[in-house]
């Protein structure tokens, strides 16, 4: 029989259709290659390897070509996005989270050295690929599954958020299990819109809208009801996704930034995947909930860019910008691994949940001190990303911690973060040609104060928020620091 903290599928006898989880991946895979071949004038700037035996064997069998490419901020993050894609196409599959983060890798390794066969093997891109891919397609995966199983029609059509599972559940759909589901125990989706005010960091005060998602699935089925259960998960078991969008027209007086109305996005998602849980609630509703696993997360952060760094420039054939530079904050970090505590306490009318998290991260980071730099440096001849586009490959950690109460129509929340990344070097791609790879350091502090009072009978909360961001950052001699703070007002669709 199943184990326990087996997948619903998998212990409903789903079996793992490996053979058309191949054939769809390989078509994927076909399509990407013939694009890119299609499309190599785009990509010439990156060619360096020649179809001889030399060279691919230099490729191949040594690690001269293991770099990070010098491709812009634009083209490197949405690697995540592809990896979203190579693992829908497993998970979907009815294979395990692990088997397709293992297929994720594959595919991105069979792209980096066969597809790509005259650029150099890109780090950077295997490891946002396949953290990303894990990170950002398994919450996609757990959304479109849950609402794929409601009885609603709108529900059900917001299944259709991940085309590869309603494509591969309607091809098993006559097979046996095929629409059995086991609900989670537990979800919180919310949709907010309303007002924001941004002063600091060197800016007076700007005003925008805001629209946000927020989407959390515990998929443990008896959390939250009565009894003593005692299980080691050995699949998803907490799945977060939330989206955050700024919305606003350009600023005056800021005409070198990119129009659009999206003035700063905020992406972000978490899961676990092993984990030992505990749970003992009375039959009045009162005890603890505590899961200790190991989890993985992605943030992604991109406010209004200038209008040089909101194309896909090529390094060593476009001019790189003028300086002093004015580059925007923007930030994806792959939160690779490292262990989640979520423990809930349960009272009459009273709910107390904290969630605490810590991780090693690889980090494509805006250089905070870059733009202070650039007015009394150089910047030819610093890595090639920093001196093109503003950012570095780095690796550091995070440690985050968030308290949520909730008492009859009252709900408060306390978020405290901080994260550290210091750059990589010796790996440039143009590693030769570089003058100066010294070191670069970035740190960000985030805070969030939220209160929300739900409406009577209605599935609406109007909240208030506070929220705060200090960066900083050293380049050389060169340091550089600054604090946003923000204050949110609006209203809040729970569902």
């Amino acid at each position: 029989g199943p184990e326990p903290g087996d997948s619903p599928i998998a212990s409903m006898g789903m079996p793992k259709n490996w053979r058309r989880a191949m054939l769809e991946l390989g078509g994927f895979l076909t399509y990407s290659t013939v694009r890119y071949w299609l499309e190599y004038h785009t990509w010439i700037e990156d060619w360096q390897y020649e179809l001889t035996c030399e060279d691919q064997f230099r490729r191949f069998l040594t690690t001269e070509a293991i770099r990070f490419d010098s491709n812009a901020y634009v083209v490197n993050w949405t690697h995540a996005l592809a990896g979203a894609l190579y693992y829908e196409l497993s998970r979907t599959n009815n294979l395990t989270w692990a088997e397709s983060l293992a297929v994720t890798f594959g595919a991105s390794l069979f792209y980096e050295y066969v597809s790509e066969w005259r650029e150099v093997i890109s780090v950077n891109d295997m490891i946002v690929t396949t953290s990303g891919g894990y990170t950002m397609g398994e919450p996609f995966f757990q959304l479109s599954s849950y609402f794929s199983h409601q009885k609603s029609p709108v529900r059900r059509f917001l299944g259709w958020m991940n085309p590869f599972l309603k494509f591969n559940k309607w091809l098993d759909r006559k097979k046996p299990g095929a629409q059995v589901y086991s609900d989670p125990g537990w979800h919180d989706f919310v949709l907010s819109a309303g007002w924001r005010r941004t002063s600091g960091a060197g800016r007076g005060a700007l005003d925008t809208g805001f629209v946000g998602l927020e989407t959390q699935i515990i998929l443990i089925p008896e959390y939250g009801r009565p009894g003593t259960v005692r299980r080691t998960l050995r699949d998803t078991s907490l799945s977060e996704l939330t989206l955050d969008v700024a919305l606003g027209q350009r600023p005056p007086g800021e005409e070198h930034l990119r129009t659009g109305l999206d003035e700063e996005i905020n992406f972000s998602t978490r899961v676990v995947g092993l984990a030992l849980f505990r749970q003992k609630i009375d039959e009045l509703g009162r005890g603890y909930a505590l899961s200790i696993g190991l989890g993985s997360a992605l943030t992604y952060v991109r406010k209004r860019p200038t209008l040089y760094d909101s194309r896909s420039v090529l390094a060593r054939l476009d001019p790189p910008p003028a300086t002093p530079t004015d580059f925007r904050d923007k930030m994806t970090v792959a939160h690779l691994a490292g262990p989640v505590v979520d423990w809930t306490r349960f009272s009459r009318g009273l709910k107390i949940r904290a969630v605490a998290d810590a991780y090693l991260d690889f980090a494509m980071m805006n250089a905070y001190a870059f733009n202070a730099y650039s007015a009394v440096h150089a910047v030819e001849g610093l890595k090639t990303t920093l001196s093109y586009y503003g950012y570095h490959y780095a690796l550091g950690g995070s440690v985050s911690g968030r308290v949520d109460l909730d008492w009859r129509n009252l709900s408060l929340r306390g978020f405290v973060s901080a994260h550290v990344w210091n750059s990589v070097e010796g790996l440039d791609r143009f590693q030769a040609d570089l003058l100066d790879d010294s070191n670069v350091v970035d740190t960000r502090i985030r805070y969030l104060l939220k209160a929300g009072w739900r409406v009577p009978k209605v599935p609406l909360r109007a909240f208030f928020a506070l929220e705060g961001i200090h960066r900083w950052g050293k380049m050389s001699d060169i340091e550089a620091g600054g604090q946003e703070t923000r204050l949110f007002a609006g209203l809040a669709y729970l569902f």
